[in-house]
């Protein structure tokens, strides 16, 4: 089982996108278009996926926070609050996929402060990305320390492409993505396993 996540793109109005968690419950949410440029929360899934970040914004909604926009921005909200508003909420794989969201996405991006965390932003100044030979280690961002310069170019090269298909979509057309985020084991008595942790 895994998350399925639909963009949608809708020219000239607001693209959408769909979610089917992976316990079945789905939900859907506006958000302001890019244009050609790739949807921010799509970003996120294949950096997020890439690295094998499980506890981020995607990670969330799987685990049940609703998205909702708030200042034109995708808010994770639990019961109708903001989650940074939340106490205990950990948002420490969060700040790290913002982080390296904005050093690979395909798009120039910045980052900010927002509350109690950090948030990767479209920075209309800046023209492209970081060098593409770049070694995790020299990009200074934790999930990215211990990463081949293989595998950061694995990532950028899939934004890439489907960055060149997000631009050729027609309108109502979709990008589909899954992303298997943390297991979820079905109710019940679990088996203990022998010898394990």
């Amino acid at each position: 089982m895994a998350l399925t996540v639909a963009f949608v793109r809708h020219r000239e109005r607001r693209d959408r996108i769909y979610v089917t968690r992976q316990d079945g419950t789905s939900i859907f949410w506006d958000f302001p278009s890019y244009g050609d440029r790739l949807p921010h929360d799509l970003i996120h899934l294949v950096v997020e996926d890439g690295l094998g970040i499980v506890n981020s914004f995607w990670g969330m909604v799987d685990a049940g926070a609703d998205v909702t926009l708030i200042d034109n921005q995708a808010t994770l909200v639990r019961h109708g609050r903001p989650l940074v508003e939340q106490p205990g909420v950990d948002f420490s794989d969060l700040m790290q996929a913002e982080e390296a969201v904005a050093l690979l996405g395909p798009t120039g991006m910045r980052t900010e402060q927002v509350g109690a965390i950090t948030v990767a932003r479209l920075d209309s100044a800046s023209s492209g990305t970081p060098p593409e030979n770049l070694l995790g280690s020299d990009l200074g961002c934790e999930p990215l320390a211990q990463r081949s310069a293989q595998e950061i170019a694995s990532i950028r090269q899939r934004l890439h492409d489907l960055g060149q298909q997000w631009r050729d979509l027609f309108d109502g057309a979709a990008i589909t993505l899954t992303f298997a985020g943390p297991v979820q084991h079905p109710p019940g008595p679990q088996t203990p396993s022998r010898g394990g942790r």
